[in-house]
């Protein structure tokens, strides 16, 4: 029987991002997908900002940046009536280096994550399938592997991840159930030129009496994704339908004037929105859409799958090498799974008030919300709210137990930020970064990061020193500690956490704040690094 410390079930955009972080760690894996290789259909594409600060970290941003097509601003159309302009760009310019909703085909996104991969020296077992999995809980799990050429593989897991979508063979063998429904109503999704009078780079909702579509600008001269519900009359099978059967009853549907030119890309479906009650079961993670499907409404399906394993990574990585406790995998569920349920309900309010056929809500929607929607959306809170929603930079762990800071002091309380919360954005220059940076990739390195930030200079590089010393005896190459001086290029990083004289900030290696102090002799980081990972600073 072979062995491998993680098995990744399932090479998508999910898999392939765990699989990146794992190799950053240096932690040894095996990942296998049934398919040839990677995807080839643009399926999902909406980047969110929050996903490209993770990819700043990796190194990958600018050609991810320059591979798709930045979306500044959305529009909901009522007929030829535009009610609302959301201007992206305008909103989450103090918020994030990325303030717009990077439009970049799930294909582009996994052949980029591939690449990333074997840069790493690592790389997929293609036409490689889990044909069989016994959880054995407190060893491991043993799994049964089909290779092409039809021999069968028995290997033995210390621990195994299904990132093999939403019909995951892993979530049924490890019997999880995935509760939700599927909506009445079919949908189509084409990616096709489109002629039509309105500006083209932004996104653009049409509402009319009888339905909904949705433009996504694509990289290329008029072209987008196009995505609605088929209409009720297409007839035939929906798997064999082509775009061009459903153009002239799209258009009728619709009340802009709209032609619709050569197809790249057409499908069909239905959409499903389901949940598992849990995100670990023994030795066996299930993430990404293996965990929770939902309406494309936000699209925020692939960011909150790349976002799930980068939360698990560093934790597993922590755990197969022996410098944490597998208790601290139970944070997975504990962090993830509220926000994906939280994902689920907006969602699915959002999409049955866009889709019911109800009169009154149907009424409501043409000609009530666009004035309600235009009172509110002209308060700049709530412009700044909504964008942090469906940018994913809002998502907070202050919750959690990793977050939980007994003793904190009254200047640390006074801060901006608590623990759990993402850490905020702020541009590095010179003489720190140069160039300049913004603060994810000047802290790209895997690993721990302490932020020693302390107006003056005087004791700042003893302190740190002494710190990185202990940490390095706790925890090898873990820890990465930073000494901050006012003037030194960091200034923003100042004003974004709220430090008026001196604090000690923890930040995870997935961008979150693990703890804060005002004391550079932080018992508050001794005891979380002693109730979380076990270790204690001599």
């Amino acid at each position: 029987m072979s062995h491998t410390p993680v098995l990744i079930v399932g090479a998508g955009p999910t898999g392939l991002m765990l699989a990146c972080q794992l190799a950053r760690h240096g932690v040894e894996f095996r990942i296998v997908d049934g398919k040839a290789g990677p995807t080839r259909e643009s399926r999902a594409l909406g980047v969110q900002a929050r996903t490209l600060e993770l990819f700043d970290a990796m190194g990958i941003a600018a050609e991810a940046v320059a591979q798709g097509r930045a979306t500044f601003a959305g529009n909901i159309y009522v007929g030829r009536r535009r009610v609302q302009r959301i201007p992206l760009g305008d909103i989450g310019q103090a918020v994030t280096p990325f303030p717009y909703l990077l439009i970049l085909e799930q294909s582009r996104n996994e052949a980029l994550l591939y690449q990333t991969l074997r840069a790493a020296g690592r790389d997929v077992e293609w036409q490689t399938s889990l044909a069989d999995l016994r959880n054995e809980d407190a060893t491991g799990a043993v799994a049964t592997l089909r290779h092409a050429d039809g021999r069968s593989e028995t290997l033995h897991c210390d621990w195994l991840v299904g990132c093999d979508g939403a019909r995951s063979p892993v979530r049924e063998q490890l019997g999880l159930p995935f509760s939700g429904g599927t909506y009445e109503n079919a949908f189509y999704v084409a990616d096709t030129r489109v002629d039509w009078a309105l500006p083209h780079g932004e996104l653009t909702v049409c509402l009319s009496s009888e339905t909904f579509v949705v433009f996504f600008p694509m990289p290329g001269e008029q072209r987008y994704r196009v995505i609605g519900t088929l209409p009720r009359d297409a007839g035939g099978d929906a798997p064999v339908l082509r775009f061009e059967d459903i153009e002239a009853a799209v258009r009728a549907q619709m009340d802009i004037e709209v032609r619709f030119g050569e197809t790249a890309w057409f499908s069909s479906y239905r959409v499903h929105h389901r949940c598992v009650e849990r995100l670990r079961a023994g030795h066996c993670f299930v993430a990404g859409d293996a965990a929770h499907v939902h309406s494309p409404v936000g699209a925020q399906g692939m960011n909150t799958g790349l976002q799930d394993v980068c939360n698990l990574a560093w934790k597993l990585a922590l755990v197969v090498q022996g410098r944490a406790r597998d208790d601290l995998l139970d944070s997975y569920h504990a962090e993830r799974w509220p926000v994906a349920q939280q994902l689920l309900k907006t969602t699915d309010s959002a999409f049955q008030f866009i889709i019911s056929p109800n009169p009154l809500v149907r009424a409501f929607r043409l000609h009530v919300f666009p004035r309600i929607a235009a009172r509110v959306m002209a308060r700049p809170a709530v412009r700044k709210r909504l964008f942090r929603v469906i940018s994913q930079t809002g998502i907070h762990y202050r919750g959690s137990r990793l977050s939980q800071s007994p003793g904190v002091t009254p200047a640390a309380a006074a801060m901006t930020v608590r623990a759990g919360d993402r850490l905020p954005y702020a541009e590095i220059a010179a003489p720190l970064a140069d160039p300049s940076a913004s603060v994810y990739a000047w802290l790209a390195a895997p690993g721990f990061h302490v932020l020693l930030l302390q107006r003056e200079r005087e004791g700042l590089e003893a302190r740190a020193s002494t710190w990185a010393a202990q940490l390095e005896r706790a925890c090898p190459g873990w820890f990465h500690v930073h000494a901050v001086a006012s003037g030194q290029g960091a200034d923003a990083l100042f004003d974004a956490l709220g430090v008026t004289g001196r604090a000690m900030v923890l930040v995870r290696p997935d961008q979150y704040i693990a703890c804060v102090d005002d004391r550079f002799e932080s018992p508050v980081l001794e005891a979380w690094l002693e109730r979380t990972l076990g270790l204690r600073i001599a």
